[in-house]
Order: C-alpha cells, then sequence, then structure tokens
C-alpha cells in the first residue's frame, strides 16, 4: 500500500532486495490489512516547502512487525532533480525498515539502479569527493568494498569521457539469433538453424533502416560500432557479410566489436569476413570452463571449442579479445567459479568481463523455478573475481547492475590498462548518444545540460519489428 504510486516499481526493488517475492500486488491505501503474509504500507507527508516525513510500516500475518519513519528535506533546484531526490529519500525509507526486520545488509545498501559509477560521478559533481563518500558510505550502508569499486572505475573513466566531443555518437546493431537459447536468457534471441529464410528478411529491415540514417551518422563523430545480440556470428557469412558491408564505412577508425559469443559459431572463414570489414573487437563468451554446466545451461559448444576458437582469432590477426564469464550456474562451487576466472586469465585477453547470474521472468530457468543461488556464496565469488583479475593486471572499468541479479551484486568489465571498450563505458554512463539499429535496440539521446535523455526502444517481437520498419525509422529521425 502506497500514496505514492509514482514510487512504486522503486518501493517493489527494495522489498525484492530483502524478500523473496515474484509478484508483488499493489493495494489502495485504505484496504484492511491482510491476514496472510507479507504487507508494506507506506505513506508521504508533505511538510513546509522541501520537508516531508517518510513512513513505513511493515505487517507479517496481519500483525505490525516493524516501522520506520524519517524526516527529508530536499535541496533539489529543478523538478527532475526534486524528483530523483525524493524516490531516493523514500527508498532509503524502506530499505532501513527491510534491514531491521531482517537483519540483512545489502552491499549496495537502498541502491538498485544500473548505474552505480555514474551515480557516484553525478553525486561527487554536486557534493564533492569527500562528501559523496560520506553519503553513499555513512547515509546509505553502501559497503566499503562496493565504494572502492566504484570509485575505481570512475577514476579510469574519466579520460575516455573527458575525450567526448559534442557531436559524438555511438552505434550499436542487434542480431537476435543464437544456435540454442541458454536456460537463464531473457532477451527474446530466436534459435536460427543454417539457411533460416528469416535471415534475410531482417537483414532486408535492418539494413532499409541502417540506410535511412545515414545522413545522420554522417554528420555525427563515431566513437564505436557494437554489432551485438544474441549471437552476430551465427548468421550465414552471406547475410552477415551484407551486414558488414552497409556499415564499414562508420567502423573506419574506431573501436569497431561483434560479439562472436558462441565459440561454436566461430572457424577460420568467420574470422576472415570480420577481419576483411574492419572488426577490431571480437568477444568470445566462454561462461564456464566446466563442460557440464555449459550443457545444463543449453549452450552447445565445449570447453575445448572455447580454446580452439580462440587461437584462431589471434591466428587471424585480432588483438582485442574479451572473454565473459557468468558467476553462479547451476551447480557450480566456488572452486568451479575459481578455476573458470584463472582459466581466462591464463588465456590473456585484453579483457574480461564477470557477469553475475541474473534470472529473469522470461528466462526458462525461471519459469521452470529450477535454480536458487546461495547469495554469500555469490558475494564471496564476485570478490575473488575482482583480486583474481587485479592481481593479474585487469582492472574495472564499467560496471552495471540487473534486476533480480544474485546477491544484490554486479557485473564488471575487467581490462588491461589500454584496453577498456569505449562503447560499454559510454552506453553505461550515459554520456553519449546511442543510435541503435534492430529489433528490441534501445536509441537514447542524452541532454546533459537538461540532466536528462530520451529513449526510444525498437520491439523486442521479431515480427512486430518487421512490419512496423518505416514507422520505426521516423520516430528515429524524429529523435535525431
Amino acid at each position: 500500500m502506497t500514496d505514492t504510486p509514482e514510487f512504486y516499481n522503486d518501493l517493489c526493488e527494495e522489498i525484492r532486495l530483502f524478500l523473496s517475492a515474484d509478484k508483488i500486488d499493489i493495494l489502495p491505501v485504505d484496504s484492511q490489512i491482510p491476514l496472510k503474509g507479507f504487507c508494506v504500507k507506506h505513506a508521504v507527508t508533505d511538510l513546509e516547502r522541501g520537508h516531508f516525513i517518510s513512513s513505513a510500516r511493515l505487517y507479517v500475518n496481519g500483525k505490525i512487525k516493524a516501522v520506520n519513519q524519517h524526516p527529508f528535506f530536499l535541496e533539489a533546484q529543478t523538478s527532475i532533480a526534486e524528483k530523483r531526490e525524493r524516490k531516493a529519500a523514500v527508498k532509503l525509507n524502506l530499505y532501513r525498515l527491510l534491514k531491521h526486520y531482517t537483519h540483512k545488509r545489502m552491499p549496495w545498501g537502498p541502491l538498485t539502479g544500473i548505474r552505480p559509477s555514474k551515480y557516484l560521478r553525478d553525486l561527487e559533481a554536486r557534493m564533492g569527493e569527500a562528501g559523496a563518500k560520506a553519503y553513499l558510505v555513512g547515509e546509505l550502508g553502501v559497503s566499503k568494498e562496493k565504494y572502492s569499486l566504484a570509485k575505481s572505475i570512475v577514476m579510469r573513466q574519466q579520460s575516455i569521457i573527458e575525450s567526448i566531443g559534442k557531436t559524438a555518437i555511438d552505434i550499436y546493431i542487434g542480431i537476435p539469433f543464437c544456435p540454442s537459447i541458454c536456460t537463464y536468457c531473457s532477451f527474446g534471441s530466436k534459435r536460427l538453424k543454417e539457411g533460416d529464410a528469416i535471415q534475410n528478411r531482417y537483414m532486408d529491415a535492418l539494413l532499409a533502416e541502417i540506410e535511412a540514417m545515414k545522413p545522420i551518422v554522417s554528420r555525427q563523430d563515431i566513437r564505436s560500432v557494437y554489432i551485438g545480440g544474441g549471437t552476430p556470428t551465427s548468421l550465414d557469412l552471406p547475410v552477415l557479410e551484407r551486414l558488414l558491408a552497409a556499415v564499414r564505412e562508420w567502423g573506419e577508425g574506431c573501436e569497431f566489436t561483434v560479439e562472436a559469443g558462441r565459440p561454436d559459431t566461430i572457424d577460420q572463414e568467420m574470422l576472415a569476413l570480420l577481419k576483411e570489414y574492419g572488426v577490431n573487437r571480437i568477444s568470445i563468451n566462454p561462461q564456464t570452463f566446466k563442460d557440464e554446466t555449459l550443457a545444463k545451461v543449453g549452450r552447445k559448444h565445449t570447453v575445448a571449442n572455447v580454446y580452439t576458437a580462440y587461437a584462431l582469432a589471434r591466428e587471424a590477426g585480432f588483438s582485442h579479445i574479451n572473454l565473459d564469464l557468468i558467476l553462479g550456474l547451476p551447480g557450480e562451487t566456488m572452486m568451479d567459479m575459481r578455476r573458470s576466472l584463472k582459466k581466462a586469465r591464463d588465456m590473456h585477453p585484453e579483457s574480461i568481463t564477470v557477469h553475475t547470474l541474473a534470472i529473469k521472468n522470461a528466462a526458462a530457468m525461471k519459469r521452470e523455478a529450477k535454480y536458487s543461488a546461495d547469495e554469500s556464496l555469490m558475494e564471496r565469488a564476485v570478490s575473488a573475481a575482482r583480486r583474481i583479475c587485479e592481481k593479474s593486471g585487469y582492472f574495472p572499468y564499467y560496471m552495471y547492475r540487473q534486476k533480480y541479479m544474485k546477491g544484490n551484486l554486479e557485473n564488471v568489465g575487467y581490462a588491461r590498462t589500454d584496453c577498456p571498450c569505449i562503447y560499454n563505458i559510454d552506453v553505461m554512463e550515459e554520456v553519449t548518444d546511442i543510435l541503435a539499429f534492430g529489433a528490441g535496440a534501445i536509441s537514447k539521446k542524452i541532454y546533459p545540460d537538461e540532466g536528462r535523455h530520451e529513449r526510444l526502444a525498437n520491439p523486442k517481437d521479431l515480427e512486430t519489428y518487421l512490419s512496423h520498419i518505416e514507422t520505426l525509422i521516423q520516430k528515429k529521425k524524429a529523435l535525431f
């Protein structure tokens, strides 16, 4: 129950930090307290201008178990900033209530947003470095380890962000196909077989979208091109070549990445094609170095395929290779995860991205209710990943968080000093416009002076995307 329905989703995120709840119902404020289960009653009372009181009560099986009430003062100068501060205060009050009841402390405190480093950078701009640290660690209860992680990333990103010009833009192109669907995946990718006609249908629409925006892109300074998915390398070679030929000019002289995520889609011919069209960074995604786990989560490759694909990529001349790992996959022990981290490190890639498993409602693993990870194990694994990577010369350069992440933790990209991925930094820190193409792709127009951005999301459903391509093109032209 809440009298601030505009913050309903934010309140639900705080509840999910502490209580297992796939579905949370909203009840009218004047409803009777349910006699079964958990119920949170939240209210805001406005006082004189800028002052308000946030109150929260927790009921369990109809009986009140915890109460927290806190006064807040808003210092915001704009309506956007005021809403942001009010939301943060409301979340903090509910966090404190649930923390008191459960005796749990979350590593990121009440923070549930996906961009902690961006948040820290914004805080430092307003409060200074010391003030931001005092607020995060002292007021919000963010752990010193997580503050250290965010601060390290902010410092490593500084020169890259300072290099951004007024006409900077990043290009994203989404390929919603994979050779198989992982049980933890919620992206809506389609299983693709060699020769499937849908490939060319999709490419026709995608290239129409790309060609329509070329006059606008020609006025921009392209920082990076990123072809992701899905698995772009699951496309038949002639189909992928159509795309690479269309965007070759965009990739010249900048970071040009293609996700070659499935090792079983990589061979000499594929790598030669990528190299011919100027791709200079690829990502190969082992996820784990345990064959039993790979089979369990629906990936059709083996650990041996990872080593083979990596060796072929080096032979083809790729000097920036990223390896992706996922911590918390079903059945994996601390020993398994440490082993994967060390094996990835020993391959000497330029970067290693360490994901914490997040199982969303659309994932088969979630629907089949097959898995629940130990949160303390996850926290130890994430800490071990940082130690192993940093000790080996890989340092955190970007980070993001997702809903339903195990242990309320984070995904971190580690890279050698001169090898961060510009696209990853730009998109997560929201410091450049993102022009995105393809099903499910999200474009963003950034207005830094106003502290806001506008999003334009293409439909995730493939047939909807194909049938509405002309409308999508007009919307994208209007945004940019």
